[in-house]
């Protein structure tokens, strides 16, 4: 059996999932909307007390995720982005940070 995976990237509102949806229709794929699932664990991190700078809440946030609630439209509001937005930030170490692959050590080549 052959397993298919396409991932889509890109800044915010670039039309990613609107893309990954019709890709997902035209090959008989399923779907998975990461911006949700982001969305869906800083939404939850915050609710149960935790800040979303501590890696160890949303991880905990993630794995009692309830995925029946990835469809709330409420995930799609601006402070839920932002707050998914600052959780989903890779740290690329002590003193840096890096968004959409720039980092202020290692800048994005043209």
């Amino acid at each position: 059996m052959t397993h298919v995976i396409i991932a889509v990237d890109g800044p915010a509102a670039s039309g990613k999932g609107t893309l990954a949806k019709r890709v997902a229709a035209h090959y008989g794929l399923r779907h998975l909307d990461t911006g949700s699932l982001y969305r869906a664990v800083a939404r939850d991190t915050v609710a149960h007390g935790g800040d979303l700078t501590d890696a160890s809440a949303a991880a905990t946030a993630a794995s009692r995720l309830d995925v029946a609630t990835l469809t709330d439209p409420a995930l799609r509001s601006a402070g839920l982005g932002e707050a998914a937005s600052w959780r989903s930030i890779p740290r690329c170490g002590p003193s840096s940070w890096s968004i959409n692959g720039a980092s202020p050590r290692f800048p994005r080549g043209r």
